[in-house]
């Protein structure tokens, strides 16, 4: 017990007992483990919200301090490269808010179980943007490529 004790007492570290159901519990219930790693691993519980519908609280997205940060802009990234492109603001509930909803721009932390509601631009404000036309002659090169390719993968199929 001793050693126990002694372990308990050093900084960065957890006892725990699987027998005893001390400190460690279900694989759905929260522990002092879970917490820990957590907290170590940095990682952020980030709920999304659809315009006019409650949060989704089944299913997090989950960020990371080490990895690409906790701010509005790496939660666009993480669900698609397309909403960081069309981005306009987003409307944050929580911890992070100073007030709910708080309309917030791509720099602003996040913190662990905010809620965020993405506003991408309208289509009006797409077409006044500098780089549409770029961006619509990209998509479309790309979906003409996509068939050309298509066609000649077709063709050499029919001749062998």
């Amino acid at each position: 017990i001793e050693e126990v004790d002694k372990l308990a007492r050093m900084p960065h570290s957890l006892v725990g007992s699987v027998k005893k159901n001390y400190n460690l519990k279900g694989p759905l219930e929260n522990d002092e483990l879970k917490a820990m790693m957590w907290e170590y691993l940095g990682l952020t519980r980030i709920y999304t919200k659809r315009k006019g519908q409650q949060p989704d609280l089944s299913e997090p997205v989950v960020l990371s301090t080490i990895r690409k940060g906790t701010t509005v802009k790496a939660l666009c990234t993480n669900v698609s490269t397309q909403m960081l492109r069309d981005y306009n603001f987003a409307l944050v509930w929580g911890k992070s808010a100073k007030h709910s909803p708080q309309r917030c721009g791509l720099s602003h932390k996040l913190h662990d179980e905010d809620v965020v509601q993405i506003v991408t631009k309208t289509n009006s404000q797409q077409k006044q943007d500098k780089k549409y036309q770029a961006t619509v002659q990209g998509f479309a090169d790309k979906y003409h490529k996509k068939k050309f390719d298509a066609k000649k993968k077709k063709q050499s199929k029919l001749k062998t």
